[in-house]
Order: structure tokens, then C-alpha cells, then sequence
């Protein structure tokens, strides 16, 4: 409860910062709903050609893109703006010294000390396409399957936090190489069906940097309900990433000596 309610008063900061420039907000929305716009208009272009895309459907390839667009909110609204400049900001600078002063964990204050409120708007029209694609979909997707995509979304948030502190807890060893840019551009991928992919890569994808649980795991929970295996696969891959992060920073803390160490 009481990281709850850090997490809460940080967000709460963040967002009333956010809102002292609305049109900010205007534009955020606009911009995200263009983006989405030509995705869509794209993949509609593709299935006037064909019925299937490796294997998927057009309504799941819409669900597929209403996920990762929802999981790009997320990431953008709390991932990125704590992970992406722990390198400099962290690391070189020296910010974490006042984190390892706080009676909190410090890899939940680096996490989220503050956010991004406005990306929030990603987050709502992914989840609203997500319902267009479901509702289009042969299968009609009942509460149990709308529950195992909530389940594994919520997967895949951890492990997109989780693959975030991986790549900032490397400036504890390399101080000015910074990752997340790296992160940023190869996440992209996750936006596609993972069947797309060679083996090799839908392999490395699943093993080394799970992109293939990000988004396509928790659409095919939606739409062809009835896998335990990929549930469990999944949570699985879930538990490793976030263990992985937890002592790769531990490790790094008993290495870091402060900012002028």
C-alpha cells in the first residue's frame, strides 16, 4: 500500500503538470490518432489483397494492433520517461544517490518517479480497437477470453518494465552507453504477428528478447482462446524477465559508487 500511494501522489504530480498546457493534450490525441489511422488504413490495404497474413485474420491482426498500440501507451507513459535517461540522468549524474537515500525500494523510485500522463491517450484508442477487432472476429470472444488478454497484457506490461531495467542497469558497467534507443527501435517489431518472422528470429523473439509476448501473445488468447500452453508460456517468460531484471540491478547497485566513484 505504500508504494500504491507513491506511485499515486508521482503520478498525480506528473499529470498536473501535464495539464497546465491542454492543448498539449489536443495535439497528443490528434497525433496518436493519425498514427493509428494509417496502421489501420495499411492493414486494411493488405487484406484487400488477402484473407490471411501468416496465418491471421484480419480482426486479429486489428487486435494485434490495438495491443502493442495500448502497450506503446503504457511504455511511453511510464517506462519511458524514468528508463530512458537513468544513464545520464541516474547513473552520471548522480539522481540515484537520492533515490538510495529514500525508505523505498530504489528500483521502484527510478521506475516511477515521474510519468507521462498525456501518452495515456494511446492507451484508450488501442483498447478501443482491440473491441473493433474483437467484435468483427468469427469467434466472438467471451469474458474468459477477454480475462486471459487482460491477464497476459498485464504480462506483457512487466515485461516491457522488465526488459527497461535490464537495459538502464547496464550504465552501472558503461556509464555513457545507453540502450533504450536500441529498445525503442527494435519494439517496433513487436507490432507485427509474430509468425512473420524466420524461425531463428521468432525464436529470439520469444527467448532473449521476448517481443513475441509483448502483443502477440495476449491477441491470441483473444482471439483463438483455449491455449493453456501459451498462458503458462507466457507468465513463464514474464517471471524469468522480471527475476533477470531484479538481480542484474541488485548487481549493479553493489558495483555503483555514486556519481563521482
Amino acid at each position: 500500500m505504500k508504494l500504491l500511494k507513491l506511485f499515486a501522489t508521482s503520478f498525480s504530480l506528473s499529470l498536473r503538470q501535464a495539464l497546465t498546457f491542454r492543448a498539449n493534450l489536443v495535439f497528443d490525441a490528434v497525433l496518436s490518432g493519425v498514427a493509428l489511422a494509417s496502421t489501420i488504413a495499411t492493414v486494411l490495404i493488405i487484406f484487400s489483397r488477402t484473407g490471411r497474413l501468416a496465418g491471421w485474420t484480419q480482426p486479429e491482426v486489428l487486435v494485434l494492433i490495438g495491443t502493442f498500440e495500448l502497450l506503446s501507451g503504457v511504455k511511453t507513459t511510464f517506462v519511458d520517461p524514468n528508463l530512458a535517461g537513468f544513464p545520464t540522468r541516474g547513473v552520471r549524474q548522480g539522481q540515484l544517490d537520492h533515490h538510495l537515500l529514500q525508505p523505498a525500494p530504489s528500483m521502484f523510485l527510478v521506475s516511477f518517479a515521474t510519468a507521462a500522463p498525456l501518452a495515456g491517450v494511446q492507451i484508450l484508442l488501442g483498447f478501443a480497437v482491440v473491441l473493433a477487432g474483437a467484435g468483427t472476429s468469427a469467434h466472438h470472444p467471451g469474458a474468459g477470453a477477454f480475462g486471459a488478454w487482460a491477464l497476459l497484457v498485464l504480462a506483457a506490461t512487466l515485461t516491457t518494465w522488465a526488459v527497461g531495467i535490464l537495459f538502464a542497469s547496464l550504465a552501472f558497467w558503461a556509464p555513457r552507453l545507453d540502450l533504450h534507443s536500441l529498445f525503442g527501435s527494435v519494439w517496433q517489431l513487436a507490432r507485427y504477428p509474430a509468425d512473420l518472422y524466420a524461425r531463428p528470429l521468432r525464436r529470439l523473439f520469444t527467448y532473449v528478447l521476448p517481443l513475441a509476448v509483448i502483443a502477440s501473445a495476449p491477441t491470441r488468447a483473444l482471439a483463438r482462446p483455449g491455449s493453456p500452453a501459451l498462458l503458462l508460456g507466457a507468465l513463464a517468460t514474464t517471471a524469468a524477465a522480471v527475476l533477470a531484471a531484479t538481480v542484474v540491478w541488485r548487481a549493479g547497485l553493489r558495483r555503483y559508487t555514486g556519481a563521482g566513484g
